[in-house]
């Protein structure tokens, strides 16, 4: 099941690859870091030697040591410590030049034959500049829109979806306004955010920002300058994938130059046919981060106008993240059959997924082929999605899912009363579910673009 034609022959010989990722297990399970381990587990397979380099973020309890070296799963994980090098000011967030003499060390330690960079988070735009002056081939895989965006997620302070930073970058200034208020709950930022001032604060910092008093000043030349520097980051790969169309074309509608590969992540897991279900009642599941961008509020609100008695909807994700979030979601579920349970190991996914009949991802962000979907479809078990692009181009209306209208509550509910009215539908649909891609199949390709891009010079990269 190949995504891009011609491939060259994989690699001749034994590999060491270095899989940069911002977070990592035990601590941090959630899709990227599951994708990261699952390529360095596919890369050793075929007799690769993977090492993966992970950090703690600013804030982290610290681990009492520059650089921490574990193991999981047989791979080993170096561990930098980011509370030695806190960023000093919002330029540093995402470009850390202090974080240079470290990130050369340790790659000179490990010695790659390729990085492949999983998330440049906690490591900054400086990594693939380091890269680069030691002549390490780079590649990257685009997990989310962190290279483009503030928060990640192309999503406007209003809950709308955004394209990319704006020529005067005056969206990504109101989504920095609005963000430090979150970060520094402080008056000044309060009144900033307020939404009579916002848009004329935020006009204010793009037009005013080098009269502006630090630290005002360099915050907002911060966001100014955001775009251009990971543009410039990113020319330094010799190539990226883009897990999902509709990222590689929003990437290149950004002005993102370098080649883009749009290959789909693979799953392993019991595709096995999915155990007969009840009927009734429905047993609808969501599995995610409980964050406001995944929606579980709107599931919860949906569900509430539905007949109690016709469903249950189990709820598993860790209530930590966001406490009050978590307790506001247990409020509105507390009338009805809905069970929380605590985040499970991934080797339990198969066996969760089938305790339900229907897993609902109401996100209210674009999403980028998420692994818990995909796993979803492997096992059979129905899906039903916001219409985002990333989620609704791995499925068939009908077939193996349903989509409703972002954030739409009652065209929610709507899909979900299908499901309650004709209990074998479920059953029906289960039988037409499936999602055949492994992670050989995405690793073999991730080798393939090795092989085709690794000895040719990364694109001539502009001026940040």
């Amino acid at each position: 099941m190949r995504q891009f034609a011609d491939e060259p022959p994989l690699p001749a010989r034994p590999l060491r690859v270095a899989l940069f990722v911002h977070a990592f297990f035990p601590d941090h399970f959630y899709g990227t870091e599951s994708y990261t381990l699952a390529l360095a587990r596919q890369l050793r397979a075929f007799g690769h030697d993977p090492v993966i380099v992970t950090a703690l973020s600013p804030g982290d309890p610290a681990q009492g040591c520059e650089v921490h070296r574990y193991v999981v799963g047989g791979i080993p994980v170096l561990r930098i410590d980011r509370n030695a090098t806190p960023p000093r000011n919002a330029r540093e967030e995402y470009d850390m030049p202090a974080l240079a003499p470290l990130l050369e060390r340790l790659l000179r330690e490990i010695r790659p034959d390729v990085v492949h960079v999983c998330h440049l988070g906690n490591f900054s735009a400086v990594l693939p500049q380091v890269t680069q002056a030691l002549g390490i081939p780079t590649f990257a895989t685009l997990t989310d829109f962190f290279n483009l965006c503030l928060n990640s997620l192309l999503q406007l302070p209003d809950g709308g979806l955004c394209a990319g930073p704006d020529a005067r970058r005056l969206n990504c200034m109101t989504c920095g306004i609005l963000m430090r208020r979150s970060e520094r709950v402080k008056p000044f930022w309060t009144v900033l955010a307020h939404p009579a001032l916002h848009h004329l604060a935020a006009l204010a910092g793009t037009h005013l920002a080098p009269l502006l008093p630090p630290p005002l000043g360099t915050d907002a030349l911060a966001v100014i300058h955001r775009p251009q520097v990971f543009r410039a980051a990113m020319g330094r790969y010799r190539a990226a994938i883009a897990p999902t169309r509709y990222l590689k074309d929003t990437f290149e509608a950004n002005g993102i130059t370098l080649p883009l590969v749009h290959s789909a992540f693979g799953i392993d897991i019991d595709r096995c046919p999915k155990p007969p279900a009840p009927g009734r009642p429905v047993r609808f599941g969501f599995i995610g981060q409980l964050l406001m961008h995944k929606g579980p509020h709107l599931l919860l609100q949906a569900l509430r106008l539905l007949p109690a008695d016709a469903f249950t909807l189990d709820i598993w994700g860790s209530e930590q993240l966001y406490p009050d979030y978590a307790r506001d979601l247990r409020s509105v579920a507390a009338p009805m059959p809905v069970t929380f349970h605590e985040p499970f190991e991934e080797h339990r996914m198969a066996e969760v997924l089938s305790r339900i009949d229907v897993l609902v991802l109401p996100s209210t962000w674009f999403e980028n082929g998420p692994l818990t979907l995909l796993k979803a479809l492997a096992t059979h078990t129905p899906v039903v999605v916001s219409d985002v692009p990333g989620m609704t181009e791995f499925i068939q209306e009908g077939i193996d899912g349903f989509a409703f209208p972002r954030g739409d509550v009652e065209a929610l509910a709507g899909v979900l009363r299908r499901f309650v009215e004709a209990p074998d539908l479920a059953r029906r649909m289960s039988a037409s579910t499936a999602y055949p891609r492994t992670e050989r199949d995405m690793a073999q390709e991730v080798l393939a673009l090795y092989s085709r891009f690794g000895d040719s010079p990364p694109p001539a990269v502009g001026a940040a």
